[in-house]
């Protein structure tokens, strides 16, 4: 009946459950968390209770997964849109026909310069004091390789939707080094790092 529950309300404590039963049982409803206790959930570490709060997990990361994923095709959308202004020639979404190619969508220097441009897009529904992206690896060695290369970061908040256009030499002063045996995979940058340079983009609202 829990399980029942869940899935059809989507409950917003769900998205908690990935960092543990405890944090989960803090924050849910004085009500649901007595469900929980007295459905036997809420302590012990048998079998079964084991499997239910990992398919719980599960669920939750995939829930959370598919939101971000839907930001990021917002921003490539509003990217998409914004390089077609700007150059008047159609981009390429690299990122919607694969996700291995480092970066998301192929443009063009200018109108006039026909020399490729690729895009490495970052959204987030938070405002810029309180956005934050993850750069990998990959992204940065492609990024470096690129004869022109930008990042665009899109703050979409209901009020405005802003754009900071950041360069690789902006975005290098944030990246991680590898140090002794370390080799670093991905390092999370503020979007407050490049707060001078958001600027709203009256078309896209």
């Amino acid at each position: 009946m829990l399980n029942d529950y869940i899935e059809i309300d989507q409950p917003p404590w769900l998205q908690l459950v990935p960092y543990g039963r405890r944090e989960t049982l803090l924050q849910a409803p004085p009500s649901i968390r007595q469900v929980f206790v007295e459905a036997g959930l809420a302590y012990g570490d048998d079998d079964e209770t084991v499997r239910f709060w990992d398919g719980l997990a599960a669920r939750a990361r995939g829930m959370r997964d598919g939101v971000l994923t839907e930001i990021g095709r917002q921003g490539e959308r509003h990217t998409l849109r914004y390089e077609r202004n700007r150059t008047g020639f159609e981009p390429k979404w690299v990122a919607l026909d694969s996700s291995s190619d480092g970066y998301d969508v192929l443009s063009r220097i200018s109108m006039s310069d026909s020399r490729r441009l690729t895009i490495e897009v970052k959204a987030s529904e938070r405002r810029v004091e309180h956005a934050s992206f993850y750069l990998t690896r990959n992204e940065w060695e492609t990024a470096t390789s690129s004869l022109s290369h930008q990042f665009h970061l899109w703050s979409l908040t209901p009020n405005a939707v802003l754009l900071a256009v950041v360069h690789l030499d902006e975005i290098d002063a944030h990246v991680a080094k590898d140090c002794g045996a370390g080799i670093w995979q991905s390092v999370l940058i503020p979007f407050q790092s490049f707060a001078g340079k958001f600027e709203a983009v009256p078309d896209m609202e």
